[in-house]
């Protein structure tokens, strides 16, 4: 197992195997996403192994993730992302301070359970926290106001036959570059529905953008679809791909 982690690059780190965990993995397991989970208890990782029955290995390292050695046996030094969720806010802090300290290129987010702690972890470098309170909260409104979203997005993640998700794609060093948003033809050709344009660099986002929306690199589309698709539509957003070579777009 050591190995097949010190080959992985660009990969997830799931600090604790709780509740909030466990909910993560299933996520990046559904969306074929390279993960490594940290959990002190050996215990805890031979009963999810065993419980969640998954097709693949479950790359986990034992031990206690705000331990630095810890987190580099898990590759954080390689990896595209991090998630603290540990129970304890002032554990995901220390573990915040070590990882943003080693990678500076690292996204982290973590879990925050007491709300006065949002703040000193985005302080310490967390790029984002989730509060389980307030995103329940949301979740309960939204069960009152808005049923039938709710239901459609519930579909969405337990359905088996394919996986649908909202996902991001950035452009790259790619054909796409200079093109308007009809020319890539998102729908035709990948089956994704575009919801919304974020403008390369900035923070302005054009909700169900017009088609002649030119595009630059480091645009970022924001679209629903099937995640095989959504991974063929970001290869070719972000590197020359076979289709630009023979058509020359």
């Amino acid at each position: 197992m050591e190995k097949k982690i010190s080959q992985l690059k660009d990969h997830y780190i799931v600090c604790g195997l709780g509740d909030t965990g466990r909910c993560v993995i299933d996520e990046l397991q559904k969306t074929a996403s390279a993960y490594v989970v940290i959990e002190q208890s050996e215990e805890v990782l031979q009963r999810y192994r065993e419980q969640a029955g998954h097709g693949r290995e479950l790359l986990s390292v034992t031990g206690d993730a705000t331990d630095e050695e810890v987190l580099g046996a898990a590759g954080v030094d390689r990896a595209h992302g991090l998630i603290a969720a540990l129970e304890a806010d002032k554990d995901n802090l220390v573990i915040t301070v070590m990882v943003r300290q080693r990678n500076p290129g690292i996204r982290i987010v973590a879990r925050c359970t007491d709300l006065r702690f949002i703040d000193k972890l985005l302080r310490a470098g967390a790029n984002s926290t989730v509060s389980p309170n307030r995103i329940g909260g949301l979740r309960l409104a939204s069960e009152v106001l808005r049923p039938h979203v709710v239901s459609f997005l519930d579909l969405m993640l337990k359905e088996q036959t394919r996986t649908l998700r909202i996902e991001e794609i950035e452009i790259g060093p790619s054909p796409w570059v200079g093109q308007k948003v009809g020319e890539v033809e998102l729908k035709q050709r990948f089956g994704l529905l575009l919801l919304a344009v974020k403008d390369a660099g900035g923070a302005t986002y054009w909700a169900n953008p017009p088609e002649n929306l030119a595009l630059r690199q480091g645009t970022v589309l924001i679209v629903m679809g099937d995640v095989v698709q959504i991974r063929k539509a970001r290869s070719e957003a972000q590197h020359q791909s076979p289709r630009a070579m023979i058509t020359g777009h």
